[in-house]
């Protein structure tokens, strides 16, 4: 009667944790699909965009971020970072606070491509950058803007939609954390 007892127990915790197993893939499988969509997207009729994500030493890609403000404003977003190839080694976080004539609220895509070991590495350190923007988003607009902060850093974002009017001057700080 025990060792039945004991097999039914065993049979039944195989059982919970496989379905556990079976939920966690799942999950990931769709974050990933999530992340590999919005690069694809990136990458749809801009052969620039292509070249840097198989070039590049390294990518950020934010699927989703969200911005609202009236004078004061914050944008955020989670994001994940990749070595040349695809390979994912952290995630990052991205906080944006600003001031000034804003109105409205808005969703986008950004991927951020560094050019250089050196640069990505300033960049997982952390800290503050000036985010001064001026911006127009109607609604909806799938135009991609791209910014140059230096030689070895490139940004691209992808309106997804809201209504927005800023000229705005702030601080935007990304907290790398390192995939074990």
């Amino acid at each position: 009667m025990i060792k039945k007892l004991f097999v039914l127990s065993l049979i039944v915790s195989v059982t919970l944790v496989q379905a556990r197993v079976n939920d966690m893939f799942a999950e990931e499988k769709e974050e990933n699909l999530r992340y590999n969509t919005t690069i694809r997207a990136f990458m749809k009729n801009n052969k620039k965009i292509t070249n840097l994500v198989y070039k590049a030493y390294a990518h950020v890609v934010f699927p989703n971020i969200i911005k609202g403000g009236a004078v004061l404003g914050y944008a955020g977003g989670d994001g994940r970072a990749y070595y040349r190839g695809g390979i994912w080694t952290g995630n990052v976080s991205m906080s944006q606070y600003t001031i000034g004539a804003q109105a409205g609220g808005s969703a986008y895509s950004e991927i951020i491509f560094f050019k250089t070991r050196e640069a990505f590495e300033r960049f997982k350190k952390g800290g503050l950058e000036d985010s001064t923007q001026l911006s127009l988003v109607p609604f909806y607009s799938g135009l991609s803007a791209d910014v140059n902060f230096d030689d070895d850093v490139l940004v691209y974002t992808s309106s997804k939609g809201g209504l927005m009017l800023e000229a705005t001057t702030g601080l935007q700080s990304f907290e790398f954390l390192q995939k074990k």
